[in-house]
């Protein structure tokens, strides 16, 4: 593989400790099918693999063990390039050792996020990188993100200077990695795009890089006027605004997703069929109430946020002649000059069947067919969508 070369001049760089997310994922607790068994994770050599967005001169990583139940023991942990995402294979001339306070092996504290020292590392746009762990002691309960959509490879030992595997357990998680942050060009912003599985990429082709997010990615980093805009997805699968999920409830982790990414300047808000899916009355005031809130705690941390329609599922189960009352109701109210949000991206208008508009097009209907989630091309069409809106919004 031929690395793209950097094209930042040195005088470029913000050198003062300004850090940029160029990578995230939201974290949440694993569910049985995401813990693994064969081999487990303890005493086991764990390789991940992220793509980022924006390059930069030298890196940071966030691990995080905030819903562990005991103490993360890392034995060993490095970060190379990874030569394709269906495989293993590093590179291994460009492996480097991570550290936490100096230190090559150490302890994430139970309920804890740490950031590991900064490494000089040239990072271009869009490459992968493999994060590869030798671990100890691994809490019964895991932090991870549940649905990277992405490989991840787990072997039994400390293995992490091998350049590939032929034998492992392979999973589609992403297990204590949070974000990775670089120090980017000036000028360097990032995009949160916070929601549900629409935005988490539900049913996309593993290793396709499928999801909204990647195609938004790709379309900015093609534009020499937004080129320098990261893109971070927190987004996480079946969950909701308000209605349910805790700590992992859209309106409570907007704290943390949102307001909490390093270099934040915009936030797209895709979210809320979960919630009116369940629903067993009109939900749509308290529905448009936490909107508001997660937008003005944006305005009050400079952050500008756009909201997004919510689209169609008639076919789906969620839908009835009340849900799809609440749905218009909260997209009247998310088009509407006064919601607060400083833009609307009409997702339903696009998304749609032009002849039942209450119905997606079947052209953009999931491999599930369950007229709920998008297929590879819906999810693409919602990249391009938000790109759009993007260019002409962001001056």
């Amino acid at each position: 593989k031929i690395y793209r070369e950097h094209l930042y001049r040195k005088d470029d760089f913000n050198m003062k400790d300004k850090w940029t997310a160029t990578w995230g994922a939201a974290m949440l607790t694993a569910g049985d099918e995401q813990i693994p068994k064969n081999p487990c994770l303890c005493g086991s050599t764990l390789r991940q693999q992220i793509r980022v967005s924006i390059g930069g001169r030298s890196l940071r990583l966030a691990l995080s063990n905030e819903y562990g139940n005991g103490d993360l023991e890392i034995k060993k942990i490095t970060i190379a390039r990874l030569l394709s995402p269906s495989s293993s294979e590093i590179d291994v001339l460009s492996a480097r050792q991570l550290t936490l306070e100096q230190n090559c092996s150490f302890t994430v504290p139970a309920g804890k996020r740490v950031y590991l020292d900064e490494l000089e590392y040239d990072v271009s746009e869009m490459e992968d990188f493999a994060v590869t762990m030798e671990l100890g002691a691994v809490p019964e309960v895991l932090t991870c993100h549940t649905a990277s959509r992405c490989s991840a490879w787990i072997v039994s030992g400390e293995r992490a200077d091998e350049r590939i595997y032929d034998s492992f357990e392979e999973m589609t998680s992403w297990y204590f990695i949070a974000e990775l942050d670089v120090t980017a060009a000036e000028g360097s912003e990032v995009i949160v795009c916070f929601g549900d599985s629409l935005t988490d990429g539900a049913s996309v082709t593993t290793n396709g890089f499928a999801r909204y997010t990647d195609e938004l990615s790709r379309r900015l980093r093609s534009d020499p006027r937004l080129c320098r805009l990261a893109v971070v997805n927190m987004g996480i699968g079946a969950t909701a605004l308000f209605r349910y999920g805790g700590d992992i409830a859209g309106t409570v982790r907007a704290n943390r997703d949102i307001l909490g990414v390093p270099g934040v300047k915009y936030a797209v808000l895709f979210m809320g069929v979960n919630d009116i899916g369940g629903a067993q009355s009109d939900i749509s005031g308290e529905l448009i109430s936490h909107y508001k809130s997660v937008i003005s705690r944006c305005h009050a941390n400079g952050i500008k946020i756009y909201g997004a329609t919510i689209t169609p599922f008639k076919g789906n189960g969620y839908y009835s002649e009340l849900h799809e009352k609440i749905r218009l109701a909260a997209n009247e109210f998310i088009l509407s000059d006064d919601s607060g949000y400083d833009g609307c991206i009409d997702l339903a208008s696009i998304m749609c069947d032009p002849s039942d508009p209450q119905k997606l097009n079947d052209c953009y209907v999931s491999v599930w067919n369950d007229y709920l989630h998008f297929n590879d091309s819906g999810y693409c069409r919602v990249g391009d969508e938000v790109y759009s809106f993007l260019e002409s919004k962001i001056k």
